[in-house]
């Protein structure tokens, strides 16, 4: 006669062996009917702005693509670190994910506070768009060229002031890497966005600021600031009579870029489809016009490609920051 110990514990590996067959079969359900409701794509910065245009832009492709819903959700704040956490924390089922700034890695590598890890918490999908920026000056500068602007700052070292959305922000350590390579000294003034940082440029009161071509090309072509430069390899299509910084300083490309990224956990399967999903919107012709008009070209990856752009972008972000004694304020 079998004890009641012994059927407790037969109940209790019955049990066992059903979760864990329902636990083994749940990611592979979600990836087959994936996606199955509407999919939320979080932004960590204000409506308008590039990384909500990028979100904007493929979320409408991918709702037609997927016969549901791709929802853009603006949770800006903190360099974007509030919607990044809110991703990091969110179910690993591909119904949550983010449209990833260059500015938010950027954090990540400058702050340790901070309650998530882009490499450790989020899984890459695809890299969507790339754009550089603008090199942009005060009239107020004998300037017409890179080269005169690295000269005459070799000739006041310290004197010449430069502009950006903050301490540790993106274009902060992109005018650091330019100091840098120039062999050049331009004194760091913070703002609270690009938008201060430009007024005050125009204004005469700062002489150099990396701005994005959306937020510096209308006062370049309004006349009250002057390009120098673009920051990519080659020239933008958006701007082809603009040089590039690299004419000038060989090999020096300094680019923003968005993409979307999972919670960590997320099956791969899922992010497969997502990631086969966002490469076909970037094909569409509306898709690249779009994101063209706010001064980004369209790029695509698989998930691989795009994690290991993230882990190259941390380590070369931290090492500026290193070798610029970037602190946080």
């Amino acid at each position: 006669m079998i004890s009641i110990r012994t059927l407790v514990l037969q109940l209790m590996q019955c049990m066992l062996r059903t979760s864990l067959m329902v636990a083994a079969a749940v990611p592979m359900a979600t990836a087959a009917d994936y996606p199955a409701r509407p999919i939320r794509m979080l932004t960590g910065f204000v409506a308008g702005g590039g990384s909500d245009i990028a979100a904007r832009s493929v979320s409408v492709k991918l709702s037609e693509i997927f016969g549901h819903s791709v929802v853009v959700d603006n949770r800006p704040g903190a360099t974007g670190a509030i919607a990044a956490e809110m991703v990091a924390k969110a179910q690993p089922d591909g119904y949550t994910v983010m449209m990833l700034a260059v500015a938010q890695l950027v954090s990540n590598a400058f702050e340790t506070r901070l309650s998530y890890d882009i490499e450790r918490d989020f899984a890459g999908v695809s890299y969507v768009a790339r754009n550089p920026y603008l090199m942009v000056v005060s009239l107020a500068l004998p300037v017409r060229s890179v080269r005169d602007f690295i000269d005459l700052a070799k000739s006041q070292p310290g004197k010449l002031n430069y502009g950006s959305s903050g301490i540790g922000g993106s274009n902060h350590v992109v005018t650091e890497v330019f100091n840098a390579v120039a062999g050049i000294k331009v004194t760091h003034v913070p703002y609270k966005g690009p938008p201060q940082a430009l007024a005050d440029l125009a204004g005469g009161q700062l002489q150099l600021t990396f701005a994005s071509i959306t937020s510096g090309l209308p006062l370049v072509r309004a006349g009250r600031i002057r390009v120098l430069g673009v920051t990519s390899l080659t020239r933008s299509r958006v701007v082809p009579d603009v040089p590039t910084v690299a004419e000038t300083l060989p090999g020096l490309e300094l680019i923003g870029w968005y993409g979307v990224v999972a919670p960590k956990r997320t099956p791969s399967v899922v992010v497969n489809r997502l990631s086969s999903a966002i490469a076909e919107a970037l094909r569409a012709a509306d898709v690249k016009e779009r994101l063209m008009a706010d001064g980004s070209e369209t790029v695509g990856s698989t998930p691989a490609v795009f994690e290991q752009h993230m882990r190259n972008e941390v380590v070369r972000f931290r090492k500026v920051i290193r070798e610029a004694g970037i602190r946080p304020e």
